[in-house]
């Protein structure tokens, strides 16, 4: 990258969710000895009704990163990869748990291998892990550089949500000034429409040029946001606890425990992620436990939320109850396509009982490592993850979220 309690519902919209429900006694009583139609029976389609309700109910977060991917960012992206984990579990750690989405945005200039990349807005955090590793400092050298396209594309061709009652926020980060070229992308102007749009637009200068700050000044004031300026390589230090060994290695053995149908392209592909997920450094594999500790918390899991959206067409066979009668042999996995039916729903008992023991476990260390941190580590103010904390726990009080 270049050189950046409880709140009343009433007040909070998306706290409060109208439920309806129309049901004579009689209609009742035979719904609760009777199957759905759909083959569920009223207390299972009960408790998913809840879950989705529990879900609606919780505050939103929106995040854009728009990096720039020259040459001179590297110490930056270095920093954002191992560090985009810790990010999401301590906004996790707000009350009212928030839901996190989160898109990227890398950029360039003209003449260079790219001018913009965009990766798609998503809850899906193994996905922003892969994606953001792929970011590698290139190009530059001759500032400004095209920071208008960065910032449109983000505003334009990321799925932001229309209510206002989410928290929408972007975070350019930098160490040159905008190009002021005549064309679609004047930086000024989709600073307008990020606002427009409720969408507020941060900056972060890495390091202290002065046509860079007196730009991402404009930007940062124009987009109702804050300007913060951080030491040319990001300034973010490793965090180590000692519980990061034992929940890298739950990270680990819970990640590989996956066990996907599908058709074979598909499914290589997820069970190639489940691997990458499993084979993190260890401070990330921590992070990245952790949070997802803290999400199945949220959603009322009884256990870690599941970490990855499958790839379409590919079926969780630890995850969906129905899937293992539903999908056909030659979609199977190998280890299971030599057993019975029964000997397949036993395997997959198994593998859940066994995951299950490790989730619970990673929940207690989760807790611990938490409350380890909070008491001895204390944030170096000017790094990147520091300052984007910062503008997150403030403005969290709008939107019913306590840090």
């Amino acid at each position: 990258m270049k050189a950046k309690r409880s709140v009343p519902s009433s007040r909070y919209p998306h706290l409060a969710v109208a439920v309806c429900l129309h049901m004579s006694a009689s209609a009742y009583a035979d719904n609760q000895s009777a199957p759905a139609s759909n083959g569920q029976t009223p207390q299972r389609a009960q408790a998913e009704d809840q879950l989705v309700r529990r879900q609606l109910a919780r505050p939103q977060i929106e995040v854009a990163f728009v990096l720039d991917t020259t040459g001179s960012m590297g110490g930056l992206l270095e920093g954002a990869k191992q560090k985009i984990w810790s990010l999401a579990s301590r906004i996790a750690m707000g009350r009212p748990t928030p839901r996190l989405r989160v898109g990227l945005v890398a950029y360039r200039d003209r003449g260079d291998e790219y001018v913009a990349k965009v990766y798609p807005m998503t809850e899906n955090l193994d996905a922003v892990y892969e994606d953001l590793q792929r970011f590698e400092p290139a190009g530059g050298g001759d500032t400004p550089e095209h920071v208008g396209r960065g910032l449109g594309e983000a505003v334009k061709n990321l799925k932001w949500s229309d209510s206002r009652n989410v928290m929408k926020i972007i975070f350019i980060v930098g160490d040159a000034p905008p190009q002021n070229y005549q064309d679609e992308w004047s930086y000024l102007t989709w600073t307008t429409r990020a606002k427009q749009k409720g969408i507020v637009v941060n900056t972060v200068q890495c390091g202290s040029d002065v046509t860079t700050r007196t730009s991402f000044l404009q930007i940062a004031k124009r987009g109702s946001g804050t300007f913060v300026s951080i030491d040319a390589a990001g300034g973010m230090i490793a965090t180590r606890t000692p519980f990061d060994e034992e929940m890298a290695s739950l990270n680990a053995r819970i990640s590989s425990m996956s066990l996907y149908a599908g058709r074979a392209p598909a499914r290589r592909s997820a069970e190639g992620r489940a691997l990458a997920m499993a084979s993190m450094p260890s401070e990330a594999a921590a992070d990245r436990i952790g949070y997802l500790a803290k999400e199945g918390s949220a959603r009322g899991a009884g256990g870690l939320a599941s970490a990855s959206t499958v790839p379409l067409g590919v079926r969780d066979l630890l995850s969906d109850k129905k899937a293992i009668d539903e999908v056909a042999d030659d979609e199977l996995p190998a280890e299971l396509k030599n057993k019975t039916r029964a000997e397949r729903k036993a395997h997959i008992q198994e593998l859940q009982a066994q995951r299950k023991q490790f989730e619970m476990r990673v929940i207690e260390l989760s807790k611990q490592r938490d409350a380890w941190m909070k008491k001895n580590v204390s944030e170096k103010d000017d790094a990147f993850d520091a300052q984007v904390m910062k503008d997150i726990r403030e403005r969290g009080v709008r939107y019913g979220i306590a840090y």
